[in-house]
């Protein structure tokens, strides 16, 4: 099977350059992909972005994607009154 990879945006640069909110993020991906019975993705942070690949369909991967996005974006907002990724 080929690879998948998809991509986040920060809302604003330097969003993602906090250690302690890239290890969270990195997580709750495990987390989500663990709770579905997948392999969870690689996940590559950057300060701006993170990239998730995996060994996965791609709707599989977007599945993930998408509840990585929601929830660390309904907790960032509550927590800092501000969006985390991009379009939000």
């Amino acid at each position: 099977m080929r690879s998948s990879r998809l991509i986040l945006h920060a809302a604003h640069p330097q969003s993602l350059a906090d250690p302690a909110l890239a290890a969270l993020i990195e997580a709750c991906a495990q987390e989500i992909a663990e709770h579905q019975g997948v392999p969870p993705p690689s996940v590559e942070l950057f300060a701006d972005r993170i990239e998730l690949t995996a060994a996965l369909p791609t709707p599989v991967l977007l599945a993930i994607t998408t509840e990585l996005r929601r929830t660390t974006g309904r907790w960032y907002r509550a927590k800092h009154a501000a969006s985390l990724w991009q379009g939000d």
